[in-house]
């Protein structure tokens, strides 16, 4: 992958990744800022882009790990799901099937579906490991 596609796909895919972790946070309050979830999201950026056999790895899990402690609180939540929904949404080839499959695929349980017409006002609950 060039690396300006591999930019372009890991910003957006970054954001989906956060919106999950973000969804179940628990760390330090903090203002989240898109372009920190962003970078967290980017080793995820693959597997979210839909590439053939690829599955979510240690730095990916762990990226997702640092966006839950990142928003601890339910309004950092809805932050940080506020970024990732909007980086999706300049992104087409993120693969919502692949987004929504990548909690469990890092360990994780979260009580919602990630799509992207999702309500972000709704991503309260933590991440459960």
């Amino acid at each position: 992958m060039h690396r300006s596609m591999a930019s372009q796909t890991v910003a957006p895919l970054l954001l989906l990744l956060l919106m999950l972790a973000a969804a179940a946070a628990g760390g330090a309050s903090a203002a989240v800022q898109c372009g920190q979830v962003t970078q967290l999201m980017a080793p995820c950026m693959p597997y979210l882009a839909g590439a053939p056999g690829m599955t979510p790895y240690g730095i990916c899990c762990d990226s997702l790990g640092v966006l839950n402690r990142m928003a601890p609180a339910p309004a950092d939540r809805v932050a940080v799901c506020n970024c990732v929904k909007d980086a999706a949404a300049g992104f087409p080839a993120v693969d919502f099937s692949r987004a929504s499959a990548l909690p469990a695929a890092c360990g994780l349980s979260i009580s919602f579906t990630i799509a992207p017409n999702m309500d972000c006002n709704q991503v309260t609950e933590e991440l459960r490991i």
